[in-house]
Order: structure tokens, then sequence, then C-alpha cells
């Protein structure tokens, strides 16, 4: 069963979320024209980037997944070759 997300990495991840728009923002400013804004926005995002990746990693491990180990099976059994039957010698001297 999946854990609902505590409240810390619930805010970090609508930090990330919030950093990557401005990161994008900032580039497509800076792409229409050469003001400062389009820059200075893109250089929050990416400040703001790196300190939510930074705090999402700070919140620690989660719990290890187990992974259950296939249930043993038996080996598959070898199957005996059926001998050709030698025609019986003595079948034919029954019926002379």
């Amino acid at each position: 069963m999946i854990n609902a997300p505590s409240k810390a990495e619930q805010l970090a991840r609508n930090l990330m979320a919030i950093a990557a728009t401005l990161g994008a923002l900032g580039v497509l400013l800076n792409l229409s024209d050469e003001s400062t804004l389009g820059k200075m926005v893109a250089v929050v995002g990416l400040v703001s980037m790196v300190y939510a990746i930074h705090r999402f990693g700070r919140l620690g491990p989660h719990e290890p997944i187990e992974f259950a180990l296939p249930e043993e099976r038996d080996p598959p059994r070898k199957r005996k070759k059926k001998r050709k039957r030698a025609p019986d010698a003595g079948a034919s001297d029954a019926q002379s």
C-alpha cells in the first residue's frame, strides 16, 4: 500500500514545481526580448530548484521496498524415454 506523502515532502514537491515553472518562464521571457527581467526570473528559478532538490533529498530515505522471492518450484522431472519393444519371437512361434 502506498503511504500518503508527509507535509514536508508535499511542500518540497510544490517548491520544485514552482521552481521549474519559474525557470521555464525565465527562459521564455529571455527568448522574447533582451530585458533583464527574463534573466533574473531564470536565475531565481534555477536557485530555487537547487534549494528544492536539496530540501527534498534531506527528507531522508523512504522505507525500503521489499521484493518477495518467487515461490520455489519442484525441479522439472525428466521424462523417461520409451523403449521400442522388440517384436516378440514367442508370438510368431505360437501362431505356427
